[in-house]
């Protein structure tokens, strides 16, 4: 009789398992950076389109009213906590697919808004990098319980002050003298296209202000703000202030602020917070001159650099390691510099 022998069933070897566990633990090593810098770049992309609809849209709005919006603006003469908001809240008439247009009333300031306005967010006012969320909480406007309520809709970019810092107005409430350090944006400022004597390509109006990042207090800070500060993160609504006026500060506010200088250097490692001294509201001085105001600077979380939307419509991303001279005259509307973008 005839036996038939079983056929041996073949096998991995231990050391044979660990080879490939190990060769798929390379590829995927390799593979994974590919993968974030793909995602990345994308996100990068969708920033660079963001800011180009903002763009347009500061040009529709001059189109419209021939004139470009103001940084921020006043519905009352109260002073900054008077304002009826950022220069975003303009924009948004002219924004395609602006989901809080119609809910915002700019006759009256940010506190009256409703907190359904306040919360909406705008996509095109968030860069898909930033590692804030969407709607944030301010624990300082906790107490006061006002009718917009304490959680706002975040944004993603600034307007751009120049290197002039000294964000005050004249005792009847107009805006401050344009200097050569000055940007397109100031409080109660409405420039015209003429008064961009730098040529709109040549000068950028907005850029990235990431929400998220973590602050440090005052001008070549380089201590982050602790966790017990109210506000230790970059957080910037695109309703709320363009500054933190100094009566928040006081009482423990940090706000980062949606108009940005660049009196320090594109994506320094920790933001500075703006503060806007209302004791001496009439003096002009920059920052650099002894002023008591400032500004945050500019940043992004992408690497090397941050997208900025210029006058001519153009989106330009720039160098983190610019040369602050060309930064600096980049960002002004009557410097007179000769500038070549690098």
């Amino acid at each position: 009789m005839k036996t038939w022998n079983k056929p041996s069933r073949s096998a991995f070897t231990l050391v044979e398992l660990l080879v490939v566990i190990a060769i798929i633990g390379v590829l995927v090593g390799l593979l994974l950076p590919a993968v974030q810098a793909a995602r990345e770049a994308a996100r990068r992309m969708q920033c660079s389109n963001n800011l180009k609809q903002i763009g347009l849209a500061t040009h529709n709005y001059e189109n419209t009213h021939r004139r470009f919006p103001a940084g921020m603006t006043w519905v009352r003469f109260g002073g900054t906590t008077d304002a009826s908001g950022t220069g975003f809240i303009a924009l948004l008439d002219f924004l395609e697919q602006s989901n809080a247009a119609s809910l915002i009333n700019k006759n009256v300031p940010w506190y009256l808004q409703t907190s359904t306005a306040v919360t909406i967010v705008e996509p095109g006012y968030l860069c898909p990098s930033d590692s804030a969320e969407s709607i944030h909480l301010y624990p300082f406007i906790t107490p006061f319980s006002i009718p917009s309520g304490d959680r706002y809709a975040t944004c993603s970019y600034a307007y751009s002050v120049g290197y002039h810092d000294g964000l005050g107005y004249t005792p009847q409430y107009t805006a401050r003298p344009v200097t050569p350090a000055s940007g397109i944006a100031a409080i109660n400022y409405w420039p015209k296209l003429a008064d961009i004597a730098d040529g709109t390509s040549n000068t950028f109006i907005v850029g990235e202000a990431a929400s998220g990042k973590q602050m440090c207090s005052g001008i070549g800070c380089t201590t982050p703000l602790s966790s017990s500060v109210g506000e230790n993160q970059s957080y910037l609504g695109w309703l709320v202030g363009g500054t933190n006026p100094s009566s928040f500060y006081a009482g423990g506010f940090r706000y980062s602020g949606s108009m940005a200088s660049t009196v320090e250097k594109l994506n320094k490692l920790y933001v500075t917070d703006s503060l806007h001294d209302e004791s001496q509201a009439h003096n002009f001085k920059m920052s650099s001159e002894g002023g008591p105001h400032r500004c945050t600077n500019f940043r992004s979380f992408h690497s090397g650099g941050a997208n900025f939307a210029f006058g001519d419509g153009s989106v330009q991303y720039l160098s983190d390691n610019i040369d602050m001279a060309i930064y600096q005259a980049l960002s002004t509307i009557q410097g007179g510099e000769v500038v070549t973008l690098p």
